[in-house]
């Protein structure tokens, strides 16, 4: 195995809400890195982070998986974390041990209250936050209105934690 050096390592939670698609993302990721040689789906109860019966059962993320690729030469240890309400502990953890979350939007629903604690508890921690919106082929997703949404929220969350 490669040894990496500090600045050649980036640890990523993926975090938001239920449905977002971040075990889809998730698969996608080791595909695209060539871990794995075929994509499961969250549908097959067959991805490589939902492994567990329970989760098969439930058919969304109860634990936080971490997994890790390489791309461009850097190695990328990603925490795939769950969106329900009931397991928010696992993506707070996981934002204390990694550098930076990508924020998942189901771009069909827009920011959902998941969404919105997931990001406040961004503010809490100081992380960097990427918005990655999804599953923008799917019907009825407007995206303009969906960005404005996202601009408003976003410029109101900065002004409130800037004043008082």
């Amino acid at each position: 195995m490669k040894v990496y050096q500090t600045n050649e390592i980036k640890n990523i939670a993926l975090i938001g809400s239920a449905g977002s698609g971040k075990t889809t993302l998730a698969e996608s990721m080791v595909y695209e890195a060539g871990i794995i040689k075929r994509r499961g789906t969250v549908e097959g109860k067959n991805t490589m982070s939902d492994y567990f019966p329970v989760e098969q059962e439930y058919g969304y993320s109860v634990f936080s998986t971490v997994f890790h690729v390489e791309w461009n030469n850097k190695k990328l240890n990603i925490i795939d974390c769950p969106g329900s309400d009931d397991f928010v502990g696992g993506s707070i953890t996981a934002m204390n041990v990694t550098d930076q979350a990508v924020i998942l939007i189901n771009g069909q629903y827009g920011p959902e209250v998941g969404t919105m604690n997931a990001f406040r508890n961004t503010e809490k921690l100081k992380k960097p936050v990427i918005f990655l919106v999804n599953q923008l082929d799917r019907a009825m997703v407007l995206t303009a209105f969906l960005f404005s949404i996202l601009s408003r929220r976003a410029l109101a969350s900065t002004a409130s934690s800037t004043c008082c």
